[in-house]
């Protein structure tokens, strides 16, 4: 069989069509990126329970996790067992250092109506809606804004002075 559209050039006005189409969209896109004119934005829920995180890297494979203005430990992670939380750490480091913002400032994790679990840098801006990851990863975070914190007489000085 022969190919019924041999000899025949597309036509010229369906590829004109379709380039005026593809810029119309990326125009009207960037307009509502940079304007904000035409796009919408759902507002957060309100939060029912919110928690200032530090996360500090011992250099051991292992990431000790503290409540902003308490040095006790509220939580040790590990590579392998904590493999999901350390890689969203991972991420927002990366992002901290893009914007030259310091590293050992504290994150939030809150849980917001609906079920809503946010972990947020207030820094850099960036939010990451947790349950789309799932259960099992919500979980590991749900259980740092669950866990009790450490008693703050029994908390220790994150750097200890020189003893003479």
């Amino acid at each position: 069989m022969s190919d019924p559209f041999e000899g025949r050039p597309f036509p010229r006005a369906v590829l004109i069509g379709a380039a005026l189409l593809m810029g119309f969209v990326i125009l009207a896109a960037v307009l509502v990126r940079v304007t904000g004119v035409g796009g919408t934005q759902t507002p957060l829920p309100p939060v029912l329970e919110s928690r200032e995180l530090v996360f500090l890297d011992n250099g051991d494979g292992t990431t000790t996790v503290r409540i902003a203005g308490n040095n006790g430990t509220l939580a040790e992670l590990k590579s392998y067992a904590d493999d999901f939380v350390l890689g969203v750490m991972r991420g927002m480091v990366r992002e901290r250092r893009a914007q030259d913002a310091p590293l050992d400032a504290p994150y939030l994790l809150s849980l917001r109506e609906g079920g809503l679990l946010l972990f947020e840098d207030p820094l850099t801006s960036r939010r990451i809606d947790l349950r789309a990851f799932g259960p099992t990863n919500t979980a590991a975070f749900a259980r740092l804004l669950r866990a009790d914190p450490p008693p703050r007489s029994q908390a220790r000085p994150l750097f200890q002075p020189e003893s003479r």
